[in-house]
């Protein structure tokens, strides 16, 4: 059976048995004047309509659902609004009164885990690393710039920028961001100072012949850290988190629970001989007509 005539069908049949409710009540009463009868009849009406209420939820527009993503500590968090863990990003300190958009659309939540106690500079990554929402001024303004790991012309990972698996641990504490990979890698920003603070990632340097960018001469880069440094009674969350769930309207065709049992019993009590009456009747109608 395709799909339009099953959604047809789907509808009929408790469709079918209220309105046959009705129209008995309503011939009772013109007999008998059963008043009785008739708010009986009527109320049987109204339950076998409750199949059709999942329907008419799932038809309704919602907006999509607002969820707190992860908290910094107990007055600051982020929220994602939209469905399955993806849509707008906003920053928020209740303390402050800030509520800003770090990201209008799209943004996906990341797994590994996030550490995140400075207050000034925050720095949020998206999915795939390609780059960090950052704001440099307590969560008031983000961008229009946006943080970027930069990687030299000898780069000894020999490759672009960590994978997102691969990643130990995005830590931003002292007002700089520092990400840790399971290889080895320490990406970090630059101290809070100059024009283009925290903009930039670049890996920790082990050996002479890794200083091949113009960055590490820079003052911002005259500190480096071979580690991301130790964060002890963390407030916040260790990780995003997120229901993908959240404000899903089931399916117009779930039938669970109450639902389904009163849509099974109209089926194959009052839907069910109708049908097969139905069929029989084209059957012999068909079977006159070849005769003739």
């Amino acid at each position: 059976m395709g799909e339009p005539l099953w959604s047809a069908v789907w509808w009929l049949v408790p469709l079918w048995s209220v309105g046959l409710i009705v129209y008995v009540a309503v011939r009772l009463r013109k007999r008998v004047g059963g008043r009785q009868w008739s708010i009986a009849m009527a109320a049987l009406a109204l339950i076998a309509a409750i199949p059709l209420f999942p329907a008419l939820a799932a038809q309704r527009i919602q907006a999509p659902p607002t969820q707190v993503v992860y908290r910094f500590d107990d007055h600051r968090w982020l929220e994602v609004t939209g469905w399955m863990c993806e849509g707008a990003l906003t920053y928020v300190d209740a303390k402050q009164g800030i509520r800003t958009e770090a990201a209008a659309q799209f943004y996906r939540i990341v797994f590994f885990p996030y550490i995140h106690p400075s207050e000034r500079y925050i720095a949020i990554p998206v999915e795939d690393l390609s780059e960090f929402l950052i704001s440099r001024d307590g969560g008031r303004t983000f961008g229009p710039a946006d943080g970027q790991i930069a990687i030299g012309f000898r780069n000894r990972y020999g490759e672009s920028r960590p994978l997102v698996e691969d990643v130990k641990q995005f830590v931003v504490a002292d007002d700089r961001g520092f990400l840790e990979t399971k290889n080895g890698r320490v990406l970090q920003s630059s101290l809070p100072i100059g024009e283009y603070w925290g903009l930039t990632y670049i890996d920790y340097p082990l050996a002479p012949s890794d200083e091949t960018m113009t960055y590490y001469d820079e003052p911002g880069f005259q500190d480096m850290k071979p580690k991301a440094p130790e964060v002890k009674d963390y407030k916040g969350w260790t990780h995003m988190q997120c229901d993908p769930n959240a404000g899903i309207v089931p399916p117009k065709t779930s039938l669970l629970g109450a639902p389904g049992l009163i849509y099974s019993a109209e089926a194959y009590t009052i839907g069910a001989p109708i049908y097969f009456g139905w069929r029989i009747y084209t059957h012999l109608r068909g079977s006159r007509s070849s005769a003739i």
